[in-house]
């Protein structure tokens, strides 16, 4: 071969690694082009605290505001205000009420975290005027501020001001019962919970079933799915274990509570009803915090992406960009989430009673004496500092308030089964009446 053509052998060479360099560059500013205007359009719609997009990936230096125990308060709440089951047009019932009350507190110093999970039906005061009295289930409280209770969400002009006013009075009804005083509150609609999960990949998630193996709760079954099927169901998991499920079966989960219904003899796992689910929704938070915080997640712009288009849209915050910006920094440091139950049979300090001919959540003080609710939360979240400053470097805290640690992911899907350790509990079987029609 000439020396001629070998140099136009080589020029061709470097020509193609150029085109190749050339198309890898384009493609990674395009993603972060995309990703860049869509976190701007989202940011306006997510942060009610202000700030730009500038402030998402900025380094982190805004620090985030504390109570006086130097804690960050997040209160997470949910509402169906996008659920079609509760919003067909005008007359949706139940679409503004909180029926997933959480607070998380941060020590920023340690890095632990609590979840502490507030049961909708506890009985609190009003403050101002409502329809519903002077008194009310917490779950009522952010509506009634918001003096809305059917009108859809898009048909608000104000929005965003108008859900403002209602977490502030949630925030301060929660903190009369924990002691815990949010500084920040995350609302989040049904949609975002399946669709976050989903943008992470999946989750993984320990079952625990109350009473009996594993968890089955027939109450979001259509008439569509008989009694003798499993694979039509949406809540089945027949054993105790670690779970890998997406983002609808997370979203189901969340629900399940075992409601008393025509098939409720197939139900099971699920003895303490919104207690229970309560605790499996810290589960699904704490999992989906640790997936998204992960570097595979954060470093796959598509997964970006995905959970950009799931916030815009289902996520307001009083946070600012800036503080959104550290609160992810704090989040990657973090460890296990402990959850703190305050209806643990063990030490419980709610528990259920009446409010006139109502079923209510009540102190078991008495009514409205929260103040041992709010010892319980102090000693809890004490406890938990102690043992991060004494503990070894390597210590795992708790991820339920019974002190039980995550095991790793084993199973490999919602209705799969998974390998598991035998527990000292009865598997459930249904009485014949159920298999019968």
């Amino acid at each position: 071969m000439s020396r001629r053509s070998r140099r136009e052998r080589r020029r061709r060479r470097r020509a193609r690694f150029l085109s190749i360099v050339a198309v890898v560059v384009v493609a990674v500013v395009t993603v972060a082009v995309v990703l860049t205007l869509k976190t701007a359009a989202m940011s306006g719609k997510v942060f009610g605290g202000g700030g730009s997009v500038v402030g998402l990936v900025a380094p982190a230096d805004t620090p985030l505001k504390t109570d006086a125990d130097g804690r960050v308060n997040v209160l997470i709440f949910g509402t169906s205000q996008d659920d079609v089951g509760h919003s067909q047009g005008e007359g949706g019932q139940g679409m503004w009420l909180t029926d997933a009350i959480q607070v998380l507190s941060i020590d920023p110093k340690t890095g632990t975290a609590a979840m502490v999970a507030i049961p909708r039906d506890t009985w609190v005061k009003v403050t101002g005027t409502c329809i519903v009295g002077t008194e009310s289930k917490i779950n009522a409280i952010y509506e009634c501020a918001t003096g809305h209770f059917e009108t859809l969400q898009e048909k608000i002009p104000d929005y965003q001001a108008v859900d403002a006013t209602g977490a502030q009075a949630l925030a301060a009804a929660v903190g009369s019962v924990t002691g815990l005083v949010p500084q920040y509150w995350v609302h989040v609609n049904y949609t975002v919970l399946s669709t976050s999960v989903d943008a992470v990949g999946g989750i993984d998630v320990e079952i625990v079933g109350n009473g009996h193996e594993g968890i089955f709760d027939t109450g979001l079954d259509g008439a569509g799915c008989p009694h003798e099927a499993v694979g039509c169901r949406r809540v089945y998991y027949p054993r105790d274990g670690v779970y890998h499920i997406d983002g609808q079966h997370a979203l189901d989960l969340a629900r399940a509570r075992g409601d008393v219904q025509a098939r409720s003899c197939m139900n099971f796992g699920l003895n303490g009803g919104d207690f229970d689910r309560q605790a499996n929704q810290q589960k699904i938070l704490s999992a989906l915090r640790a997936k998204a915080v992960s570097a595979g997640t954060l470093a796959n712009p598509a997964a970006l992406s995905r959970l950009i288009d799931a916030l815009g849209d289902n996520v307001t915050t009083n946070l600012s960009t800036d503080e959104a910006r550290t609160a992810v920094d704090l989040a990657r440091g973090m460890g296990s989430l402990t959850s703190i139950s305050l209806t643990d049979p063990a030490h419980p300090v709610l528990t259920v009673g009446t409010a006139g001919q109502l079923s209510v959540v009540r102190p078991v003080a008495g009514l409205f004496d929260y103040s041992g609710v709010k010892a319980f939360v102090r000693f809890r979240i004490a406890a938990l500092s102690a043992t991060a400053t004494s503990a070894p470097a390597s210590s795992t805290a708790p991820t339920s308030a019974t002190g039980t640690s995550s095991t790793a992911p084993v199973g490999s899907g919602a209705s799969s089964g998974s390998s598991t350790t035998s527990r000292p509990k009865s598997t459930y079987e249904p009485p014949a009446s159920c298999w019968g029609g």
